[in-house]
């Protein structure tokens, strides 16, 4: 009988359980015959014998060896380390819907709009995974966030892709949070988005329509509902409204669209920042003053059946987050009535937030400091005013040269250009 080298006292060996006709059953080690093949075991002082379920000797071989494997001290250590790190690699296999889920639950009490809009981003990145074959975390690569990210623009082929500069930062910022959090959790080795630079706010950002151009998009309204079918597509109307205040203003779509009625007292309206709710009481609010026929285009909204009789523009059967992605939508529609340029001729996008530059630009066209401007666009310092809106417009340059010129012939300079 062949005996394995021991190991601690342990010999396991394979013999062969002779049929009565077979010509070799004196000889428990032969090996040719197709017999039944067995394994004697001693170990401790023990002896036991063990059908290694097969008519093959090389196979009862493999068998015998994953017995002394068992016992193997060494190999039932690397057997552990092996079964450890497979476990860990099946905990990294964690669906990108649930990963998301986790994340978002992890976060501040549900509800509050800052959570609210990071499930806006948990929406975004798991139809992103679901339209590139993306399964778990670990699936995404830093080549697949690249070309995302390469793919969103204001003027995208695909709408989920159209994204403002200011939405795009902000958009980079959240999936780098997500991916970070996820890479903490092991539910990928590496952090994918590591290589991905910070999108940074420039000049592009600020995109304030001349006065032509606002009354092009209040006419597009008109032509909005020529073209609709049904009387609950018509909503000219209140689009009109949404973007006079807007205009007039410069408040973000979200809060307007969350306006209650008793928010708008004669011409004085005071708005809710939604992005400052977690402010200190009285730090959210703020106020502002409409002219006249904004005042009008609110107060004359008819009610809808869809509307609650309390706000301008939302029904309160959705949260505040998904009535402003309704409007969007809405808003969205009437760039099939516009053909707007930009300063380089190029056809240009509406966007919401276009009336909030304008509002801005405006307003220092007309004379109002920097820092005034910053404190009726509500933002936390006259440094970020600066960054979206102290870059020159093709109006800007103008006025400042007409006002440098002006200064220059009170000082007895002349000038021979006739436009000058």
């Amino acid at each position: 009988m062949t005996t394995s080298e021991p190991i601690a006292s342990l010999t396991i060996s394979v013999f062969a359980r002779h049929s009565a006709d077979c010509p070799k059953g004196d000889d428990p080690q032969w090996k040719r015959c197709k017999c039944r093949k067995s394994l004697y075991i001693r170990e401790g002082g023990k002896t036991q014998y063990l059908s290694a379920k097969t008519r093959s000797w090389e196979q009862a071989e493999r068998v015998a060896q994953a017995e002394r494997d068992k016992r193997d001290p060494v190999k039932i250590e690397l057997q552990k380390i092996a079964e450890s790190e497979a476990a860990k690699d099946a905990f990294r296999l964690k669906p990108m819907g649930e990963a998301l889920e986790q994340w978002l639950a992890g976060m501040k009490t549900p509800g509050e709009s800052s959570v609210d809009a990071y499930r806006s981003t948990s929406r975004k990145i798991q139809q992103w995974a679901e339209s590139v074959g993306v399964v778990y975390v670990s699936d995404v690569t830093p080549a697949m966030l690249d070309t995302w990210r390469a793919s969103w623009s204001p003027d995208a082929k695909y709408k989920a892709n159209r994204l403002a500069l200011t939405t795009q930062a902000t958009l980079l910022t959240r999936v780098k949070a997500f991916l970070r959090w996820a890479t903490a959790m092991e539910y990928t080795r590496r952090n994918p988005a590591l290589i991905l630079k910070a999108i940074t706010p420039d000049a592009s950002q600020t995109w304030p329509l001349t006065p032509t151009q606002f009354e092009e998009l209040l006419s597009a309204t008109h032509k909005l509902d020529a073209s609709a079918r049904y009387k609950s597509a018509k909503i000219g109307q209140p689009l009109r409204a949404l973007f006079l205040v807007q205009r007039w203003t410069g408040l973000r779509v979200g809060d307007v669209l969350a306006l209650p009625k008793s928010a708008l007292q004669d011409n004085r309206l005071t708005a809710v920042i939604q992005k400052k709710r977690n402010r200190k009481p009285g730090a959210c609010q703020l106020e502002c003053i409409l002219p006249d026929h904004v005042v009008q285009a609110l107060t004359t909204l008819p009610l809808r059946e869809e509307d609650h009789p309390d706000y301008f523009f939302w029904s309160k059967k959705c949260s505040e987050h998904v009535n402003t992605n309704k409007w969007l939508r809405k808003v969205d529609r009437i760039n099939g009535y516009l053909s707007f340029t930009d300063e380089a001729g190029k056809p240009m996008g509406f966007r919401s937030h276009m009336l909030r530059d304008t509002f801005a630009v405006e307003m220092l066209l007309a004379g109002v400091p920097l820092e005034k401007v910053s404190k009726l666009l509500a933002h936390e310092s006259v440094t970020v005013t600066e960054r979206y809106y102290a870059k020159w417009t093709a109006s800007r340059r103008q006025q400042l040269e007409g006002e440098a010129v002006a200064a220059m012939r009170k000082m007895g300079a002349t000038f021979s250009v006739a436009q000058v």
